[in-house]
This record gives structure tokens, C-alpha cells and sequence, in this order.
């Protein structure tokens, strides 16, 4: 099995665009979606774990990957801020080192078949690798996200890359980090701004399709 594991809503609302693959839903909420025509590269080769954003989603990929024989590489993938300018939404974010909040740096081990050279070439370049954060506190500001990325060396910052990897070290998985820019650096998505929804769908919608696009040629 080759997973992606995917951080975002809840697939319900995209069960008519992904008629490739069956939908489960699990009782910890995380739902698996499974292809109905397996095949060995490309968009039909991935099963799906969507989990809930924060800390949750650690305890749900290492649920799923105890109840069976585990998937032989991992993709975690979703939405992040980007901290550097001119990085624009769904462009594809590569980390080849997370900040873990209580555990300090994480390398990922990515297969070669996830090598960021294999990444960058699926996404026609549209790709760059750097050190990831995970933090505990949305960091949404502009001014917030500059400085984060100046002081700490980072490119992007979400609530859940490291933790998701821990279950993959525990298992001894072969992952890889890929996610996709929904807010760049320069956009305000603090609570007060008034089309802060709108925002987010806009965003979601770029980060989908760029994933789905990296997944067709993996």
C-alpha cells in the first residue's frame, strides 16, 4: 500500500470527485479512502487517510497504521503558511527537515520514489525543499509569518507535519512531507479579516488540485 495522508476537511463534500476510490469512514473520525482499480504508479496507486488538523491527526495515522500490515511509503500532505515572500497559494512546499515542538529537528526518510527530485519533476518544478515548523499556535500574521521564517531558517509552518511523522519512525516507514502553500506569507489570515472563509476555500481548493496533480505522476 502507498498512503497519502491528507490534513483538511473531511472528504464527505468530495465523494463526486473522487470516484475512483471508495470511501470508510473510521470511528476516530479520520476517514480511508481506498482505489477500486488499484494500479502500481499514479493517482489509483494511493490509498488516503484524511485526519483532522493539531494533535489529533498523530493519534489517528497510528491507529490505521497498527490495524494491518503498514503501507510501504508514506506522503503526508495538506495545506501550510508559507514564511518566505513570493510563494504563491498551491505552490508545493518539501521539507527535508521539521522543527518538532517537543522533540527538536526531524529528518524525513523518503523512498525514492517520494525523493524531492521525483516531487519537483510531478509538479513541473512548482516545488521547494526546505525546514518545515510545527507549532502549537496558528501563526497567521504577516509579521508573524516573516519573522518565523527569518528566525528560525524555515519555509513553511503547519500543527501537524512532525506529528504525523513520529508514527512513521516508530514503524520504521519510509515518509516524505510534501505540503501546499493555502496562505502565502503575505496574506493576513488572522480571525478579524472579514473574507477569512473565503480565504480558506480559495486556498483548500488551490492545495487539492496541485496535490491530486503531484499524486497523477507519483
Amino acid at each position: 500500500m502507498r498512503l497519502c495522508v491528507c490534513v483538511g476537511p473531511r472528504p464527505q463534500s468530495r465523494r463526486g470527485r473522487l470516484g475512483t476510490h471508495t470511501s470508510i469512514g473510521r470511528p476516530d473520525n479520520s476517514v480511508w479512502m481506498s482505489p477500486n482499480q488499484r494500479t502500481a504508479k499514479g493517482f489509483s496507486s494511493w490509498d488516503f487517510l484524511w485526519v483532522d488538523p493539531g494533535p489529533v491527526a498523530e493519534d489517528q495515522l497510528r491507529t490505521f497504521l497498527l490495524e494491518d500490515w503498514p503501507p510501504e511509503e508514506v506522503l503526508i500532505s495538506g495545506g501550510c503558511s508559507a514564511l518566505v515572500r513570493d510563494v504563491p497559494c498551491g505552490f508545493g512546499l518539501y521539507a527535508n527537515e521539521i522543527l518538532d515542538p517537543h522533540k527538536g529537528p526531524h529528518w524525513p526518510r523518503p523512498p525514492r520514489a517520494l525523493s524531492v527530485h521525483t516531487v519537483q519533476k510531478a509538479l513541473a518544478g512548482r516545488a521547494q525543499a526546505g525546514k518545515f515548523l510545527t507549532t502549537e499556535v496558528p501563526c497567521v500574521t504577516p509579521s508573524h509569518k516573516l519573522e518565523s521564517g527569518h528566525g528560525y531558517g524555515a519555509i513553511a509552518v503547519d500543527q501537524d507535519s512532525a506529528l504525523l511523522c513520529r508514527p512513521c519512525v516508530e514503524l520504521d516507514i519510509g515518509h516524505a512531507v510534501l505540503r501546499f502553500v493555502m496562505d502565502p506569507a503575505e496574506l493576513d489570515m488572522s480571525p478579524e479579516v472579514p473574507d477569512l472563509a473565503d480565504r480558506i476555500q480559495a486556498g483548500a481548493r488551490e492545495c487539492e488540485m496541485a496535490l491530486f496533480t503531484a499524486l497523477a505522476s507519483l
